[in-house]
């Protein structure tokens, strides 16, 4: 999807096509991580204490633990969105670029890798924020398998 960003003319269906998915991608994630922060919509029903805002627990058992390293390992080979687009930045320089592709914009490919780029963070700080707020082994891998 990311390729038609910079491949597609702008009013065309492939380019609507592909901003409709990132534009699914980017609202999932982001009620995903503001539900994990707390901010959902429950944020005014939910009472925390104030020296813990973000709800994690505590002294939790060592399988618990043994799961969020694993969904660390796992989520961190899973992802590809990061590599993928600083590969394509780092080997595309615009000279190449341009001389490949001399009726497509650059400008369009470096915006188009940068927000892949930001999508995997996005996914990983969902993971992340998972993982330190799990208090069961099942939770952990249904919620990750979930994202």
């Amino acid at each position: 999807t990311h390729t038609l960003f910079f491949t597609q003319p702008k009013c065309s269906i492939p380019f609507a096509f592909a901003s409709s998915i990132i534009l699914i991608s980017l609202v999932c994630l982001a009620q995903a991580f503001l539900d994990n922060l707390g901010l959902g919509l429950d944020v005014f029903t939910k009472k925390l204490p104030p020296d813990n805002p973000l709800g994690i627990p505590a002294n939790v058992s060592p399988s618990v633990r043994l799961a969020q390293y694993m969904g660390i390992l796992i989520a961190l080979l899973m992802e590809t969105e990061i590599p993928t687009g600083a590969y394509l930045l780092r080997m595309i320089p615009s000279s190449s670029f341009k001389k490949k592709f001399p009726n497509k914009s650059y400008r369009r490919f470096v915006a188009s890798a940068m927000l892949r780029v930001f999508l995997g963070y996005f996914f990983l700080f969902n993971v992340l924020l998972i993982l330190i707020k799990a208090t069961g082994v099942l939770v952990i891998f249904y919620d990750v398998l979930a994202l």
